[in-house]
């Protein structure tokens, strides 16, 4: 498989060790690709991302984008069959299986408004977005499972109809998310911990590899109901 790296930050270092001998190019901000490739990874910018989709169009080449911070609205319009594009804040597939255990959960939760979820990460100092994508990611399962949750915050205090998101920026932490119940006699937490950005680049090339051959919009969630299967059967 001949991929093209975009990124050369710490996430895209690890992905282009992962790759090895498959990486064709990895370029910077103002790079252009050189080679033609099966699949590229996006792990460059928020302002970079438009620019690589318009890229991976043209060129019908199927692109991974772990960036966060960016918004196409009519993404799945643009790119019809005419290639295919994954977004992933978390290329995880550990994250991937979270966010379905956090769907139970919330769905517990939503059963007794004592039962009060919440979500909180920790990241770098030197992280761009907050809340992070995933926390973000999580959030909305959340709300989706339990409907009296209708927006996210991370002010204080929370009301009754907004989910609290706890964030922190300091010092090296590669990045935790913990997603829980708080009720009145105890409390249940899913908690992930990153130790190697590795993680993420192992889930980033197996989503290349997933992506390769088709065409439309995913997400981590449809190569995790391939790689997981029955674990992550809705």
């Amino acid at each position: 498989m001949r991929v093209g790296l975009y990124g050369r930050g710490r996430l895209g270092g690890a992905i282009a060790a992962e790759l090895g001998g498959d990486l064709v190019w990895q370029l910077g901000r103002d790079g252009k690709p050189a080679g033609a490739v099966d699949v590229a990874i996006d792990a460059s910018r928020a302002e970079a991302v438009e620019g690589h989709v318009v890229w991976a169009i043209e060129n019908a080449t199927p692109l991974v984008i772990g960036t966060t911070g960016w918004s196409i609205s009519d993404l799945a319009e643009r790119v019809g069959t005419r290639t295919a594009v994954l977004v992933a804040p978390n290329f995880s597939l550990t994250v991937a299986l979270m966010k379905r255990l956090t769907t139970i959960l919330a769905g517990y939760a939503a059963l007794d408004p004592d039962r009060d979820p919440y979500v909180s990460e920790a990241h770098h100092r030197h992280k761009a977005d907050a809340p992070s994508g995933t926390a973000r990611l999580l959030a909305q399962a959340v709300m989706a499972a339990c409907p009296r949750k209708k927006a996210w915050t991370t002010g204080t205090p929370a009301g009754a109809h907004e989910l609290s998101i706890g964030v922190v920026r300091a010092g090296v932490e590669v990045g935790t998310h913990v997603v829980g119940i708080d009720a009145p006699g105890e409390v249940l937490e899913i908690r992930h911990q990153v130790r190697s950005r590795a993680a993420f680049a192992q889930g980033a090339v197996a989503a290349a590899r997933w992506l390769v051959g088709r065409s439309g919009v995913y997400s981590m969630d449809d190569v995790a109901r391939d790689v997981l299967g029955p674990l992550f059967t809705p």
